[in-house]
């Protein structure tokens, strides 16, 4: 008889179980009040280490938590209790094998790393996605708090604060749309940083979806785009005579509070005219060949709006697999599991992955933009059946990432589960040091430290350790 050892298992309600840019005005662009300027030089590396080698960080956030041993970490020789339905198949590198309906990206596993040995002690999902994007612990785990103020900011927040962006673009973008929508998005603001410093958030475009539940159109238009009436000439216009009346407000007002306001005006003009970035919110101006191989599904087009916002120079998107309305599409707690996976998330994971790593290398792009593929945790090792649901519930002391890009030495598998993938049996990680490493990687000393206005103290950025052994 197969027995987990480790505490109980909260499901979504928080019950226990066994053990276990359309702009509307320019206030919607004043989100980050930093002036542009050229990034500094990046510390020397030693070759090897790859500190400062992504340009763009993209987290793929497989919100509620895809189970491992049907994704990366199969165990088709498992305890029975364990073992699902699915067969592993062969990579393109020998010996690693992932699940039989991820055939496309096992084409390309050379191009990936895969990390086995997650873990952590958070079983709900709004706690879990703060850590899984914050890189900090939530002081109130293991449940479903809504953001707050005194929340350590989003890893794109972090990045954008220490350094702005060298291009008029958002240091930060979440395409898709927050997740936990009804938690204010936990995980996914300023944090203590302030509203100045969220994430810009691009909602779920409009979409055509079939009695199949294919989408026909993701009806991703224009985000950031000016009123058809508006020339940038005439902004400019109107820039310069805003400028004259604010010349007379400074005289009234404090310096300090006009002056952060300029800045953010600024940066809003400065994106408004850029059309660069405005041109990469038009998933139109892509072929259909393009958007077809991409997948006609969200995660598949928000992925390719990913690509024109790396392309565009944003330093880090993240890309919202939820759909319409925000309920977690990895939540699988039920009997159609196995449906589920097999006829909707696993194929539009793999088409659209796929499509994103292949069209990234292509581009010269890889080599420069960080990937990580992961949910907040994974999935217990068995299945439910004593309590009728028949799926698999919460399990973070045991689960596994996709680490692409941007300084990741692909072909590899870092750490090791046991027979069931319940626990790491060598090179336990935390988020913390995924964060410890995204953060290396991006050229952020993870040791670094930023001020706290709320608390009136320096605060550090990470308490991780970078993993090494996958640069």
């Amino acid at each position: 008889m197969l027995r987990f050892i480790g505490g109980k298992v909260r499901l979504c309600d928080g019950l226990a179980r066994r053990e276990v840019l359309r702009v509307g005005g320019i206030g919607a662009l004043t989100l980050w009040g930093r002036p542009f300027f050229d990034s500094p030089a990046r510390a020397e590396s030693s070759g090897r280490d790859r500190f400062g080698q992504a340009r763009s960080v993209v987290f793929i956030c497989l919100y509620g938590g895809p189970p491992q041993t049907e994704t990366f970490d199969m165990k088709p020789n498992g305890p029975d209790e364990a073992r699902g339905p699915f067969r592993p198949i062969a990579t393109a590198v020998p010996g690693l094998e992932i699940c039989e309906h991820l055939p496309q990206l096992a084409k390309v596993a050379d191009q990936y790393a895969l990390v086995r040995s997650f873990t952590h002690e958070d079983t709900a999902h709004a706690s879990g996605l703060y850590t899984h994007l914050t890189g900090w612990p939530h002081p109130r785990a293991n449940t479903n708090p809504p953001a707050s103020s005194t929340d350590y900011p989003h890893y794109g927040s972090v990045m954008g604060h220490l350094r702005a962006p060298a291009r008029p673009v958002p240091p930060c973008v979440i395409v898709g749309g927050r997740i936990l929508p009804q938690f204010q998005g936990i995980g996914q603001t300023g944090g203590f940083l302030g509203a100045a410093e969220a994430p810009y958030v691009m909602p779920q475009g409009e979409a055509r979806i079939n009695h199949y539940g294919t989408i026909l159109s993701a009806g991703h238009g224009p985000a950031l785009s000016l009123p058809e009436q508006l020339s940038p000439l005439r902004l400019t216009h109107r820039q310069q005579l805003l400028a004259q009346l604010e010349d007379q407000a400074r005289l009234l007002e404090p310096r300090g509070r006009t002056h952060a306001f300029g800045q953010l005006k600024q940066r809003a003009f400065a994106m408004l005219t850029n059309p660069t970035l405005t041109a990469a919110f038009d998933l139109e101006r892509e072929p259909d060949k393009v958007r077809d191989n991409y997948g006609r599904h969200f995660l598949g087009q928000n992925l390719l709006l990913a690509r024109r916002l790396v392309e565009a120079s944003v330093p880090t998107v993240q890309v919202s697999d939820i759909p319409a309305g925000g309920e977690q599409h990895w939540d699988l707690h039920y009997s159609n599991i196995f449906d589920r996976l097999k006829n909707d998330l696993l194929p539009q994971l793999d088409q659209a992955v796929h499509a994103f790593l292949t069209d990234l290398q292509q581009r010269g792009l890889l080599d420069q933009t960080l990937v990580i593929v992961g949910g907040e945790f994974g999935r217990t090792p068995w299945i439910d059946r004593e309590a009728g649901q028949g799926g698999r519930q919460h399990w973070p002391r045991c689960y596994s990432m996709l680490l692409a890009g941007g300084g990741i030495r692909g072909g590899q598998v870092f750490g090791a589960s046991d027979r069931a993938a319940a626990y790491p049996t060598t090179n336990p990680v935390g988020p913390w040091d995924l964060g410890a490493t995204l953060l290396h990687l991006a050229g952020f000393d993870p040791a670094s430290e930023v001020f706290d206005p709320l608390q009136q103290r320096q605060r550090r950025i990470c308490e991780g350790t970078v993993i090494r052994s996958l640069l």
